[in-house]
């Protein structure tokens, strides 16, 4: 299972690293316009996203990746993790196409369980 890390912080990319390593093969871009490259090229089982980053933040590129006719991973599970507990922004982040929307700190159970109920919702999908 691959997992997308998408977060401008590196103290935040490294906690979600190490909390998940051992359930799957992480790669991390450091804003939404590096995930839009980085899922043109490769397939992910869910991505971790972050909302306010430079160069393009977490919503706008989740509604880039949502809109595309090319991307591989165009049905992915996005999961927003974000200090940002503002109720607009959630329903922005929702609207352009999110699944679940997180706030840090992030309780590593509770995200494990998001991550797998998106998973089982994917595959039943398919």
């Amino acid at each position: 299972m691959k997992l997308l890390i998408v977060d401008d912080n590196p103290i935040n990319q490294k906690f979600l690293f190490y909390s998940l390593k051992k359930y799957y093969e992480i790669e991390t871009a450091n804003n939404g316009q590096e995930a839009v490259k980085i899922l043109e090229e490769k397939n992910f089982d869910v991505v971790l996203m972050d909302l306010s980053m430079p160069v393009m933040d977490g919503a706008d590129a989740t509604l880039q990746i949502r809109e595309s006719i090319s991307f591989r991973n165009k049905h992915i599970p996005i999961i927003f993790v974000t200090t940002n507990d503002f109720e607009h922004d959630r329903i922005r982040c929702i609207e352009n196409g999110g699944d679940a929307y997180l706030i840090k700190p992030i309780d590593v159970e509770k995200l494990l369980s998001t991550i797998n109920y998106h998973l089982d919702q994917k595959q039943d999908m398919l």
